[in-house]
Formats: structure tokens, C-alpha cells, sequence
């Protein structure tokens, strides 16, 4: 470079090759450190985890060291997407800030990183670019159920690719799809092309198909691509059909009807169904065929692009031209790279100005018999840095003289400060207590808060600011865990941090708590607006429960990366007390607001599914169902057993999808089922169950009669039976009633 001083540049990316199983994500973030550091940039390689399989983090650094390169792998084990963001937020503070942070799209690990800047917590205007090598949305949808820790990945995903400064995409391919899908995203986006560090060994010229074709479209745009060749064309290795490939004419058979009499030699691969292209045995000369756009040929495009091997989409829709050069641009001239990329700014920092007066701040408390630790919950509120906040502390009718004595002895400072303590005559359990100190206080807003915890002292300045700058409605934050009766402010134990929530998103919201702990604030029209808590003694959950609703409403529960106050892992904790039948109840507080206006059928199918996944924790000794004996889940679930995820379940979840109408997911998961257990009656008669809602399906009609003349049923008369149930008599001429014997 032509300056004195090199510009520097962090890149983040969640794995690495040599370090983690290959990804694409990694390779292209590797590719992209050698082209940057070869230009004479300063290049910081940063991956927030330890290796795994066997990985050599001393070789890598030294190898990349050789090439300018700084690698940074930070120490902990792979969890929760968030997780690997909050460590790379750690690592990039007190450091000087880079001219450029360049992170993968890959598991959503950049929006900590944009939420910590959004609110003015650091990060200030450094421009955060994503380098994009695989998003869900171009891969295409799998077929069958997305697992909750899919959907939180999607959500971390969409979530940095929403908020970053400028789009970097790992080639021209999926540029375009951008431009395409998103006509009115203003930012500046690029491809970056020309990744790879090179091929292997010179080899002879090849057609690489990345997968068999999986429909008769596909396999017949596959020919038209292979009839357009010029003579002599390389000859092409077919694998077989996916497994799970979707009903219909078989796609091989119409390929090779296809290509009768001309086009390449084909090299047909019948033996080793379980066959995948192996990207590590690319050679020069080679080009890959991409039949369509999947989980399985989206990275594997990417690993042929970044080793510089050409790419040629031939699905259905695509441009059959044989200019296979097209898919690549050749490598650009990365010194204006560099250049274009330096002039990416960030957005302004958040400006905010201290209100004049600053609004003021009630903490809302629930305690019950714990003194001791309520002292050290108090004082922390004592010590915040926000100028205006008040304290309304409910004692929910503790029975212990040391408790009394306790709160006697602090009425003469409350009312000095304007605080306020409330003693119920009886017993009402923790939401009645939050719900009725958020009525007794005057806060613009309201931070409910845990008798045991402890707030930091700038949580509330921090989370206020928060509120003001981005006009989220609610506001919670990162915990840091610690176990004992002592006040952990006082103590220098390291930071464990466990706990990620995200918000989001309100699908996942019914099966899993991505919303926080109970300790958020709330402007005060959002609380009471929600109508607080709901309550019921005996149970817990109640701040899953609120967080789901808002979720639900549309409203932002915006979570700070950072952590804020103290979390006490307590000898007494109402979760670890409860009976397994009161955690089950707890646990499907939050599943209410998704059942609001839902139909009977649709209410059956969200108990199921939060069902199934809770007596999986259960079964697998998750969170608070640690240590217990494993028990059967209530019949309001509408489930059979606790069983894990499988065959099992997913007959189970099909089952429950047929009947709340949704035929077509249904089928979309008992037909490789079936497939796979061709004398399996329950399975067929599910199968033909679908076909009855399908009339319009004659490739499922037809694998029914099959399957019904393989195992000697009728299950054509079961359909016309269904089918006369429900009044569809038009339907019946599809199914041919069986000779009678």
C-alpha cells in the first residue's frame, strides 16, 4: 500500500479450515485474509473458539503468520451463536479500533456486534461488513421441521444481515440473487471474487455434478445443458436421485430418455447411495453443475468458487448458455478492493442528551424470606449511577421474625429516599407481588427485578439510554452467573457467562425462552398495556410468559450484549422446588399467547410441538429439568411418550400437522417414511390419509395403489371412505373402487 501506515482490518469468522471441519463460511473468510494481507493490509484473524477434531492452532498461526497474517483463536468451547458474538465483543474491547470489521454471515455471530453499537456501547464508528457466503434464503428451504436451534440460528442470521453497513458477497451468483430478491436495499453490496488460494493438481478436464437430479424438471433442464455441448465434451458422473427426493416420474429415467442417442459419456454411480461431491478432489479443468440451489449444492458451490473452479447453475430457470467461464469473474484488482472497502463508513454514533429531568426509574420487588440476600439486592440499587429511581419492594407475608426485624430496620431510609416497602397479609406468589409494586410506583419506567440478584451499578443508566436511543419497548440484558450467599460485586471471580436470549423470534418464543431472565424494564404504557403478569400461584414463568406476548404483539425486547447485573444460583430457588407437574404448567405459561384466536386443530398442533420438546429437555436432564426422575408429560400436550427427536417423532408430528389441516407437511414428512419402511401399514395408511387432501397429486395417487397392491390393502376404499366423510364426493371419481372378489 501506498501509505505509511497499513490500514487494519479484524475478520471474524466462526471456524476455520484447519481448525473446525470444513465450512464454507471459513474457507471464504481464509480466501479473503490472503488477498487483503498479499495487497499489504493488517490483517487480525479472529475465531471465538476453541479448535475442534484435532485442529493445529500452532501450525495455522505460524503458517499464517508467514503470510501476514494475524490469527486470534480465542479459548471456550462451540454453544450458542450469541455466545461466539459476546466473545468476539470481548476481545475487540480496549483494543484500537480497526479501520474495518469484516464478519461472516455464518450463525448470525455480527449482531451482538450491531446491537452494542445501535445503543453507543462501543464500537462507535467502525463500519461492520458481512461477508456473505450462504444465506437460508438462497440455499432454498429444506423439506420436514427446522429444530428450534435452527430457527434461532435463521434469526441471528437474518438479523446481521439486516444490520450490517455493507454486504460482501463470496461470488457474482449470489450478488445477484441480493439484487433480485432485495430491489430497495440501498447499501453497498459487492462480490468479492476470486477467493481461492488456488486447485489441486492438474487433472483431466471434468463435468462435477453436485448432486443427482432430484425431480423429472431438473433432470430434463440437466439434458438441455448436456445436448448444447460441443462434441467431445468430458464425460459426466450421475449419482443417483436423492433418497428423500419429492414424489413423481423418476428423474434418471427421463435424464437418460433425454439424452437418447447423443450428448456425454456417462459414467452411471449405482453402488454407493450415500456418495457426495468431495470438494477437496477438485482439480484443474474441472467445472461443477449445480441442478438447483439446496443445503447440499449452496456450500458446495461456494468450497468450487473459493479453490477457483467454475460454477454452472443448469436447474430448471437457469441460463443454459456454455460459456462456463460466465459463473467467475476472473480475480480482480484487489488493490482498489481494499480501496473500495476503506471508503465504507458507519453510521453515526446514537446521540443522547440526559433529559432535563432525567425520567425517573422504578424498581419493582418481589421478595419472600431471604433477608440476607435481599440486603444485598437493595444496595445495589443504592449504588446505581442513574440520578432518579425509586425502589418498591413487596414482602409477600415472609413468617420469619428475621425478616420483619430486617425491613423494620429499613423503613426510616426508604422514606427518605421516596421508596416505598408494601407488606401482604397473605401470601400471593412473586407475579402478584411484581404486578402490584409496578401499580404503587411512578416511573416513566419500570425495571422488575429478582430479590436475590445484584444490579451492576450502571445497569439502569445503561438500559435507560437504551430505551431512549433506539424507542425499543422493553429492554433486558446478558447475566453474569454466580453461586452462593455472598455479594458477588465485591468479589473479582471471572466473568461466567451462560445465558444468551435474543428476543426473538416469536415462533421459537413458544418452545424455548429466547427472551431473558425476569429482570427487564419496561416503559410503563408497554407494562401496563401487556396488563403485567399473569397470575397464578404456585407456578413460575411468568416473565417467559410476558416476553412471548410482546414477541407476539410486534414489540421490540431489545437485549443488550452485555452483561449487567448478577445472577444468583441460590440453595432456595422456587423452579428446583416445584413438583415436575407445576415446571410442566410454568413451562406452558409462554405457549398461551400463540394460542390466542387459534382454532382447535392449530391449538392441538402448538401443544404438541411444545410438548415434544419439553419432555425431550426432560429426557435429557436440560436446564431446570437437571437431576429430576423422569416423569409423563401432561395430557394437555396431546402427546403420547417423551420420546427424542426420530422416526418416532416425526410419525408423531405428521400425524398432528394431518390433522390440523397442513396435508402437505404432513406428507412431507411420512412419504421418506414410508419410502424407507415399504411394509409399514400404520405409515401407508398415513400416506394415503395425505392423498385423500391432495386430490390433485397423481404421482401420490399412484405410489398409493402401489403400496396398496404391495402389502395386498385397500387403500384406495380408506381414501373414498375419507373422502365421503367429508362430503367431497367430486373427488371420488379419482379413486376407483376395487373389484369385488
Amino acid at each position: 500500500m501506498s501509505s505509511d501506515t497499513p490500514p487494519s482490518l479484524v475478520l471474524i469468522t466462526p471456524d476455520l479450515p484447519g481448525l473446525h471441519p470444513g465450512a464454507a463460511a471459513g474457507h471464504a473468510m481464509l480466501c479473503l485474509a490472503r488477498r487483503l494481507a498479499a495487497e499489504g493490509a493488517a490483517i487480525d484473524l479472529l475465531v471465538p473458539r476453541s479448535p475442534a477434531g484435532g485442529g493445529n492452532a500452532t501450525r495455522l498461526w505460524a503458517a499464517l503468520r508467514a503470510c501476514g497474517i494475524r490469527l486470534h483463536v480465542l479459548p471456550g468451547p462451540d454453544g450458542a451463536d450469541a455466545m461466539l458474538g459476546w466473545r468476539a465483543v470481548q476481545w475487540l474491547k480496549g483494543r484500537p479500533a480497526p479501520d474495518l470489521l469484516v464478519v461472516s454471515d455464518a450463525r448470525g455471530i455480527a449482531a451482538p456486534m450491531l446491537t452494542l453499537r445501535e445503543v453507543g456501547m462501543g464500537l462507535d464508528g467502525i463500519p461492520i461488513a458481512l461477508l456473505v457466503t450462504g444465506p437460508h434464503g438462497w440455499a432454498g428451504e429444506a423439506g420436514g421441521m427446522a429444530s428450534p436451534a435452527a430457527l434461532l440460528r435463521r434469526h441471528g442470521e437474518d438479523a446481521a444481515l439486516a444490520g450490517a453497513d455493507a454486504l460482501l458477497f463470496a461470488h457474482p451468483a449470489l450478488s445477484d440473487w441480493w439484487n433480485r430478491t432485495h430491489p430497495d436495499d440501498a447499501r453497498p453490496n459487492r462480490s468479492l471474487p476470486g477467493l481461492g488460494s488456488g486447485v489441486g493438481a492438474p487433472g483431466p478436464a471434468r463435468l462435477r455434478l453436485a448432486r443427482g437430479p432430484a425431480t423429472e424438471a431438473e433432470a430434463l433442464a440437466l439434458a438441455r445443458h448436456l445436448l448444447q455441448l460441443p462434441p467431445g465434451p468430458p464425460a459426466l458422473r450421475l449419482p443417483l436421485p436423492p433418497a428423500d427426493r419429492p414424489p413423481g416420474p423418476d428423474p434418471l429415467a427421463a435424464l437418460l430418455t433425454a439424452l437418447r442417442g447423443a450428448g456425454p459419456a456417462l459414467e452411471l454411480m449405482t453402488e454407493d447411495e450415500g456418495w457426495a461431491l468431495d470438494p477437496r478432489g477438485f482439480a484443474e479443468g474441472d467445472t461443477v453443475l449445480l441442478p438447483g440451489g439446496d443445503a447440499v449444492t449452496a456450500p458446495l458451490s461456494l468450497d468450487a468458487l473459493a479453490a477457483g473452479v467454475p460454477v454452472l447453475p443448469v436447474g430448471p430457470g437457469a441460463d443454459q448458455g456454455v460459456d462456463q467461464g460466465a459463473a467467475v469473474d476472473p480475480p480482480g484488482p484487489w488493490r482498489a478492493q481494499i480501496a473500495s472497502l476503506l471508503a465504507l463508513r458507519a453510521p453515526p454514533p446514537p446521540v443522547f442528551e440526559m433529559p432535563d429531568p432525567p425520567p425517573l426509574v422504578s424498581v419493582c420487588m418481589s421478595h419472600f424470606d431471604r433477608p440476607a440476600l435481599l440486603a444485598q439486592a437493595i444496595q445495589s440499587i443504592r449504588d446505581q449511577s442513574w440520578p432518579a429511581v425509586e425502589l418498591v419492594l413487596v414482602d409477600d407475608a415472609s413468617p420469619s421474625a428475621a425478616t420483619r426485624e430486617f425491613l423494620d430496620g429499613q423503613e426510616a431510609d426508604f422514606a427518605a429516599r421516596g421508596w416505598r416497602i408494601i407488606r401482604n397479609s397473605r401470601e400471593e406468589w412473586q407475579a402478584a407481588g411484581r404486578n402490584r409494586a409496578a401499580r404503587a410506583s411512578r416511573g416513566a419506567f419500570i425495571l422488575i427485578m429478582d430479590d436475590d440478584n445484584l444490579a451492576m451499578p450502571h445497569e439502569i443508566e445503561a438500559m435507560v439510554r437504551a430505551l431512549l436511543i433506539t424507542g425499543a419497548e422493553a429492554v433486558g440484558a446478558y447475566q453474569q452467573l454466580f453461586r452462593g450467599e455472598h455479594d458477588a460485586r465485591a468479589g473479582d471471580e471471572p466473568a461466567r457467562v451462560e445465558f444468551f436470549p435474543t428476543g426473538g423470534p416469536a415462533g421459537l418464543g413458544t418452545v424455548w425462552n429466547v427472551y431473558g431472565d425476569v429482570n427487564v424494564m419496561f416503559r410503563r404504557e408497554v407494562f401496563e398495556g401487556l396488563g403485567g403478569y399473569t397470575e397464578e400461584a404456585g407456578i413460575g414463568c411468568e416473565d417467559y410468559e410476558i416476553g412471548a406476548a410482546m414477541a407476539r404483539a410486534g414489540m421490540r425486547l431489545l437485549i443488550l450484549p452485555e452483561t449487567l447485573y448478577h445472577y444468583r444460583f441460590s440453595s432456595v430457588n422456587m423452579a428446583r422446588g416445584m413438583s415436575n407437574e407445576r415446571l410442566y404448567l410454568s413451562h406452558m405459561r409462554p405457549l398461551r399467547p400463540a394460542l390466542e384466536g387459534q382454532g382447535a386443530a392449530a391449538a392441538r398442533l402448538l401443544r404438541f410441538a411444545h410438548g415434544m420438546e419439553h419432555a425431550r429437555q426432560q429426557q435429557f436432564g436440560w436446564s431446570y429439568w437437571a437431576g429430576r426422575p423422569e416423569a409423563r408429560p401432561l395430557p394437555d400436550y396431546d402427546i403420547h411418550h417423551p420420546g427424542a427427536p426420530g422416526e418416532g417423532f416425526h410419525r408423531e408430528v405428521a400425524a398432528a400437522l394431518l390433522a390440523a389441516g397442513d396435508a402437505q407437511g404432513a406428507l412431507r414428512l411420512a412419504m421418506p417414511l414410508s419410502r424407507a419402511a415399504p411394509h409399514d401399514w400404520a405409515l401407508a395408511r398415513l400416506v394415503a390419509d395425505c392423498a385423500a387432501e391432495l386430490p390433485g397429486d397423481a404421482a401420490l395417487r399412484a405410489h398409493v395403489l402401489e403400496t396398496a397392491d404391495r402389502l395386498g390393502t385397500d387403500l384406495a376404499g380408506r381414501v373414498r371412505a375419507r373422502l365421503f366423510r367429508a362430503g367431497r364426493e367430486a373427488d371420488l371419481a379419482l379413486w376407483p373402487q376395487a373389484d369385488a372378489p
